[in-house]
């Protein structure tokens, strides 16, 4: 019972006085009740209580409709009592009933101001109940939030740390001096970094990847007109699949800048790529890296480590590279989550010319 009587106080009450197309058809109601009680008690209720069912009424109406509702039964009720009680009636002077219906309407009117006020009360009470409850939940969602990236952060921390390890060795290992070693690892860490900060950007969700690409190639375009352009609808690429893709396109970079379109002043690189939708989660990835306008190039003699990153590409990657005599093509096919947002959602890469 007492749940009930607070559900309608919270919830039924605020919304029929914010309605004046029912607030006020239920004040008639009221009013008509009461008059109808008033009659019926007529041989019981002395004549000198012309207002008794009437005050109760001013009281539900303003209560329940609001003060607009509440000020309508004060007037129907003192058209009602002047008509029947005190118009044709022998008992009481011009003076008295002009004084009783003053009385009536001072003592209903403070009533209807008085319940004014404690329905703006209690609703301000519960507007700030509300408020608390909704800042007590976001608080709570905001913490639990907070402790998933700490969890993601330190997951990907770790997998960063055994990354760097292995590139620090493996470059070591391929490298013939300190200072080609130095150079290597330098440019590999800093698109691992490029990738890293695109994907902390977005909460670890991913990293756009318009974004990568033109961030891990931009240091590395030569200078020139048209000497890359990218083409492909914008989306995001899981953080795993980022820093692989990231350490790929540098390498493809790097050679084209040692054996390809980048050696000389006017070739050019397509970066091209495409989303097709899977399902709700996945979906079909391919991105195609085409060189133009350089020299004519042959498949290596022998595998360096940056050779070993692009075939590797990234988990589930399938690399396929051409070396024709226009230049390197290289195409990446795999499945990959796919996380959409309204940032990125339906959005098409400018083409991009340094």
């Amino acid at each position: 019972m007492v749940l009930l009587v607070d559900s309608i106080v919270e919830r039924v009450l605020p919304r029929i006085r914010r309605r004046p197309a029912v607030a006020y058809p239920i004040a008639v109601a009221i009013f008509v009740a009461a008059a109808l009680l008033r009659v019926l008690l007529s041989n019981w209720l002395p004549i000198s209580l012309p207002f008794l069912t009437f005050f109760i009424a001013v009281l539900l109406a303003t209560l329940i409709a609001g003060s607009g509702p509440g000020l309508l039964v004060v007037a129907a009720s003192l058209a009602f009592a002047w008509r029947f009680y005190f118009f044709d009636s022998h008992q009481y002077s011009q003076f008295e009933t002009a004084l009783a219906l003053s009385a009536f309407a001072l003592m209903a009117g403070l009533i209807v101001a008085v319940v004014h006020l404690l329905n703006r009360k209690v609703e301000s009470l519960l507007y700030e109940r509300d408020r608390n409850e909704g800042l007590l939940q976001d608080s709570a969602l905001g913490e639990l939030h907070l402790e998933q990236l700490n969890v993601e952060l330190r997951h990907r921390l770790k997998n960063t740390f055994a990354v760097i390890a292995g590139l620090v060795s493996q470059s070591a290992r391929y490298s013939s001096d300190v200072q080609s070693f130095a150079k290597s690892l330098s440019g590999r860490l800093a698109a691992m970094g490029t990738a890293m900060d695109l994907v902390a950007t977005r909460s670890f969700l991913g990293a756009s990847l318009n974004e990568l690409i033109v961030d891990t190639l931009k240091p590395l375009v030569p200078p020139g007109a048209a000497r890359m352009s990218i083409q492909g609808a914008d989306g995001i690429v899981p953080g795993e699949v980022a820093n692989a893709l990231a350490l790929t396109l540098h390498e493809l970079g790097t050679n084209a800048i040692k054996y390809g379109a980048w050696s000389g002043d006017k070739g050019h690189v397509r970066v091209s790529w495409t989303f097709d939708k899977l399902n709700d989660d996945d979906a079909q990835f391919e991105l195609v890296w085409e060189e133009s306008g350089g020299p004519a190039v042959s498949q290596p003699e022998r595998r360096g480590l940056g050779s070993l990153l692009i075939d590797s590409g990234f988990p589930s990657a399938k690399v396929e590279r051409e070396f024709s005599p226009d230049g390197v093509v290289c195409r990446m096919k795999a499945v990959v989550k796919q996380t959409t947002t309204g940032r990125t959602r339906g959005r098409r890469a400018v083409p991009s010319k340094s």
